[in-house]
């Protein structure tokens, strides 16, 4: 709740540095987001359990967090701007497909944590993730749990 007026939230995500700015994998457990922790480069994961995101410095960036899951590594205490945001598919090939703001506003809100039933505190998390999904480039990652997937969405 004390994100919200901020302009943030919290996300069941995986979040990775890649050439300075941060890529955030959503889904729901079981989807790799720890997988792909595991795949990247040794120092670049911010989190791999849930990602915090919140539009600062006139931009949407990805913020360290304390929370891990499986991949248990020491996050950095670091903020960077968003690249995308990429609810996670397994697939036997990784490729990105461009999805509409609809389809990732479905796929992310399961994985929000916002635990009220406030109508107007509500109201207001819509209205952040529809800023963010239309500031943001947002795509589904099919993912085949190999390090390769770095091509598709890192070109």
């Amino acid at each position: 709740m004390m994100l919200l007026p901020r302009r943030g939230f919290l996300l069941h995500a995986a979040t990775v540095v890649h050439d300075g700015r941060a890529y955030v994998f959503a889904g729901r457990s079981g989807a790799g987001k720890s997988t792909v922790a595991s795949l990247s480069p040794v120092g670049s994961v911010l989190t791999d359990e849930i990602s915090l995101l919140r539009f600062t410095d006139g931009c949407w960036q990805a913020h360290g967090t304390p929370f891990w899951g499986e991949f248990r590594a020491a996050g950095r205490n670091d903020h960077f701007p968003l690249a995308g945001i990429y609810s996670l598919v397994q697939a036997p090939e990784d490729r990105v497909e461009a999805i509409s703001k609809k389809e990732i506003l479905r796929a992310l809100l399961p994985c929000v944590l916002f635990f009220t039933s406030d109508k107007d505190a509500n109201e207001a998390l819509l209205q952040t993730l529809v800023g963010l999904v239309g500031q943001v480039p947002c795509q589904r990652l099919h993912f085949r749990r190999g390090a390769e997937f770095w091509k598709a969405v890192a070109p």
